[in-house]
């Protein structure tokens, strides 16, 4: 709760912070490496450098064929912070972030005066895996069967689960002999907890009768420690670890800064993209394909610009129509609702620590120390008691976060307790303590994403619609009545972990008895939060399903030589964190583009060998 406030105290010291970033050893692109002149004709354009198109991009160009790389942002190299683990969140705030405004909410975010929250997303090489929190989770096994059920073939968990080991490089001791990882690709994961607590949460979990678990492995229900994409201290991400080695290539062109306004449809096959650059506009063609990779908000308002999409929308803003497809409908997410708790051993991360110059120093000189993790100590994957459906899938997902939130909200919270005594001993304070993020999965609410106008550099309309099915609601006071009782335990006893009652110290729900179903109803309708999972706009499925955008190949429906390739186009999103998911979907995607293009070389080859 209240993440945005509370968590920019861990990084106020300006002075230190940007020491840090400017001792990095420096890396610089080399001049112009992003402002090559564009050729007019490419085998294959990949619009969006994030998650998924820098994969894309970099594993098409291992092949014979000409690729360019469109990217509206900067380079990753511009940001210091986005190479620093622990400083992730001070991304969020610059330019290499969309930072989309949603419509006004009018079931969530009460406690807003503008009712509106953010659509953060990555606007730079590496796109939001270069400003995320580097959280390794790719969801549970029956996600991608589910996917397959209901359509997706070639999705299901046997499928996926070679694409994920494909670019990993795993790390972790325990795990290297696991079936379930990957070695030897560009993408290395390693273990990242940032404090002691992470014992503490693993003993407590055990107690409670959950095992602790790979949650990337077979069963992900249980306890597991954080799995993060940092490689030698710093992030890794598909820019970093998969592009950036490649831009050497010689049929591999990268453009930043370079925004794609339309694509180029003629007779229902895709011929190009209109790109603006330095204010000039520039048609260029793709030989074979072209392949969105704008992500959850960027590929369906690309699509809707260049009439693909719903028809009445279209119509309205006189967009002439291409294909008749939903797309920008059924956006689906995760919330977000924080606990926060006081303990009375000092083995959290706080300011103070995270600010500490030896600590400074030592990421400076060795690249070790708290900068190099991102605040996360592990999760539990868990189903509620009443859950008694068969897909097995998990209800929430609670993430132990090292840092103590020391915001106005938690002080005044603790200076109340201590007034009346809740604490058994001396005072506390607002420094010792780590919060639980709560996040409940698979909600029923769905979003759109709209256009506001026809023009291209306007944002798109975003309406989550969070928390608009009332089972949302319910169902979260299940999910927060189960963290209650978690927190009964004796590991966490131990160090006299206490909740922080913030409710005194805010505005609203005061006419509710703390604690009642209404209270938290109240609660989670004004603080909880959005976790940036947002998945689905470009929807994949069986060529006859009225929700599908995409088929199984990611081929847009009634559009030939086009696909999309990100996370907008899941199934459903998965359980947990999306990014690795995504990065999946841009290595598996790659592959079915180069069997694709081998399948019709092949027919060529046949063709003239009958002559």
């Amino acid at each position: 709760m209240f993440l945005g406030t509370s968590m920019v105290a861990l990084f106020a010291n300006a002075t230190l912070l940007n020491f840090l970033s400017t001792q990095l050893p420096a890396q610089k692109d080399p001049d112009g490496i992003f402002d090559q002149p564009f050729k007019k004709y490419y085998n294959y354009i990949v619009v969006g450098a994030g998650s998924a198109g820098s994969i894309i991009a970099t594993r098409l160009s291992e092949d014979r064929t000409n690729v360019l790389l469109l990217e509206a942002g900067g380079s990753d190299l511009e940001n210091e912070f986005t190479r620093i683990p622990s400083q992730w969140l001070r991304t969020l705030w610059t330019k290499e972030n969309w930072s989309f405004d949603t419509v006004p909410q009018k079931y969530s975010f009460m406690s807003e005066a503008s009712r509106k929250t953010k659509g953060h997303c990555g606007k730079v090489l590496g796109g939001t895996g270069s400003i995320n929190g580097m959280y390794y989770i790719r969801g549970s096994r029956y996600d991608y069967d589910k996917w397959k059920k209901e359509g997706c073939t070639g999705w299901g968990y046997d499928d996926v689960l070679p694409y994920f080991k494909k670019s990993e490089d795993i790390q972790i001791p325990e795990l290297i002999n696991s079936s379930y990882h990957g070695h030897g690709g560009p993408l290395v994961i390693t273990e990242g907890h940032t404090a002691p607590l992470e014992f503490l949460h693993r003993l407590a979990a055990k107690e409670k009768g959950l095992p602790v678990t790979d949650c990337n492995g077979f069963n992900q229900l249980g306890y597991c420690a954080i799995q993060a994409n940092v490689k030698n201290g710093e992030r890794c991400s598909s820019a970093s670890c998969f592009l950036r080695p490649k831009l050497h290539r010689r049929n591999l062109q990268v453009a930043t800064n370079s925004h794609v306004t339309k694509i180029i449809i003629q007779n229902g096959e895709a011929k190009g993209v209109v790109v603006m650059k330095n204010g000039k506009k520039t048609r260029i063609y793709a030989r074979e394909e072209v392949i969105i990779s704008a992500g959850v908000f960027g590929s369906p308002k690309l699509l809707l610009l260049s009439g693909v999409g719903p028809r009445h929308h279209l119509e309205k803003l006189r967009v002439p129509l291409k294909a008749d497809l939903p797309v920008g409908e059924g956006m689906q997410y995760h919330m977000q609702y924080f606990f926060q708790y006081s303990i009375t051993t000092p083995m959290n991360m706080n300011q103070e620590k995270a600010l500490d110059q030896q600590s400074i120093m030592d990421y400076i000189f060795y690249k070790t120390g708290v900068q190099t993790r991102s605040g996360i100590d592990g999760a539990i994957f868990a189903r509620l008691p009443t859950n008694h459906d068969l897909d097995f899938l998990p209800d929430m997902q609670l993430t132990f976060i090292a840092n103590a939130f020391e915001g106005e909200n938690i002080k005044c919270a603790i200076q109340r307790m201590n007034h009346m005594r809740v604490f058994d001993e001396t005072s506390r304070s607002a420094d010792v303590g780590f919060a639980v993020n709560i996040c409940k999965l698979h909600h029923k609410s769905r979003g759109t994403v709209r256009l506001k106008s026809k023009n291209p550099m306007k944002p798109p309309l975003i309406d989550p619609q969070y928390l608009a099915n009332q089972d949302d609601v319910d169902s979260y006071v299940k999910v927060i009545r189960y963290m209650q009782e978690f927190a009964n335990n004796s590991a966490w006893n131990s160090i006299g972990t206490k909740f922080i009652r913030q409710e005194e110290c805010t505005s609203f729900c005061k006419a509710f008895t703390f604690d009642t179903d209404d209270y938290w109803k109240c609660m989670i309708r004004h603080y909880a939060r959005n976790s940036n999972h947002q998945v689905g706009t470009c929807r994949m499925g069986a060529l006859h399903d009225k929700t599908a955008v995409v088929d199984p190949h990611l081929r847009v429906i009634g559009i030939r030589n086009l696909r999309v390739a990100d996370s907008s186009v899941m199934r459903n999103v998965p359980s947990g964190n999306t990014n690795a998911p995504t990065m999946m979907i841009g290595e598996k995607a790659a592959d079915m583009i180069k069997k694709s293009r081998y399948k019709r070389l092949l027919s060529v080859v046949l063709l003239l060998g009958n002559d």
